[in-house]
């Protein structure tokens, strides 16, 4: 089982019988049992017949619709909303003092996540190197208890992701990859091409997960409730940032498996090429199947849904 990605251009999907019948430019490429399928991803250029999307919807399995970013446009995805648990996150979500615990939390976490990251690497580039950023990155953690608004917070996240990120330098191949800072939209150079694009692959793992334990995308406590965005989507992503989509771009481009030719670049941003979105594709699942033992067992795809599971259990509280 897992995710049909139809990103190239002239490739679609036709429902024949109980099978997904995948072409390109009318040339048939596979013959994939419905239920055999998590999820499907579909392209700017891709076509999705109308029978095939019913299907998938009367089968509860999720279709995400993204632009040449990753960014997704739009999504079918199967709710288990209820007013009663609606009502129950607005009743915490509007608690100031619950809005700053699970703020608190979920920063903490997070920074957490950055120096594990980093302490991962200390044997192949050397704890010397990295020593400073870990500590700084403590301090941060540290001083987290004594803020007491959501500003507040919010700047240390940000604080945090600045150090954090200056480490990416020691962490790739100076010779191969050039990295200077953090850009996201636009993204200047192949690295933040890449975070950009991960980052939207983690957001469609994330609306899955958030949507099965019956959680309001939008009603979110970190990120502003003002409407532009599905805050709690961007709350819980915060969780995974670093431990599954980072840890994976850095494993891409130290093992080069993603070259320079995979991207496209103009004066003002840098993309994956077509070629570059399809090996990125192919290795993310193969990554997120994979077991791993700091992980108790599960593999990357289960450790975000056992975790938003967990923390919807304690909307429910």
């Amino acid at each position: 089982m897992g995710v049909l990605y139809l990103m190239s251009a002239g490739s679609s999907a036709r429902k024949a019988g109980p099978r997904i019948v995948v072409e390109k430019n009318s040339e048939v490429l596979g013959r994939l049992p419905v239920r055999s399928i998590d999820g499907v991803v579909v392209g700017r250029n891709a076509q999705v017949s109308t029978q095939t999307i019913f299907e998938l919807m009367e089968l509860r399995i999720p279709i995400f619709y993204i632009d040449g970013r990753g960014k997704i446009i739009g999504h079918f995805v199967n709710e288990k909303l209820s007013a009663t648990r609606l009502l129950r996150q607005l009743e915490i979500f509007r608690d100031f003092e619950k809005q700053l615990e699970l703020s608190r939390e979920i920063i903490a976490e997070k920074i957490s996540n950055q120096r594990d990251l980093l302490k991962r690497y200390e044997k192949t580039v050397g704890a010397e190197k990295l020593d400073q950023f870990t500590k700084k990155l403590k301090q941060a953690a540290d001083k987290l208890a004594a803020l007491q608004t959501l500003d507040e917070l919010r700047g240390a996240e940000g604080l945090a992701s600045k150090i954090y990120f200056a480490t990416f330098a020691e962490l790739l191949d100076q010779n191969r990859w050039k990295w200077k800072e953090r850009s996201q939209h636009p993204a200047r150079d192949p690295i933040n091409a890449l975070l950009n694009y991960g980052y939207a692959f983690l957001e469609r793992e994330v609306r899955i997960a958030a949507a099965i334990n019956g959680m309001d995308a939008r009603i979110g406590f970190f990120h502003s409730n003002d409407g532009r965005k599905d805050s709690l989507i961007f709350d819980l992503m915060e969780l995974f940032r670093q431990p599954v989509i980072d840890r994976f771009i850095l494993s891409l481009l130290n093992k080069k498996m993603i070259q320079p030719e995979h991207f496209t670049s103009t004066p003002d941003e840098c993309r994956l090429s077509d070629d570059g979105r399809i090996v990125f594709c192919n290795r993310y699942e193969e990554y997120m199947a994979k077991i791993y033992r700091e992980y108790g067992g599960k593999n990357s795809r289960d450790l975000i849904f056992e975790r938003v599971k967990k923390f919807s259990a304690y909307l429910n509280r």
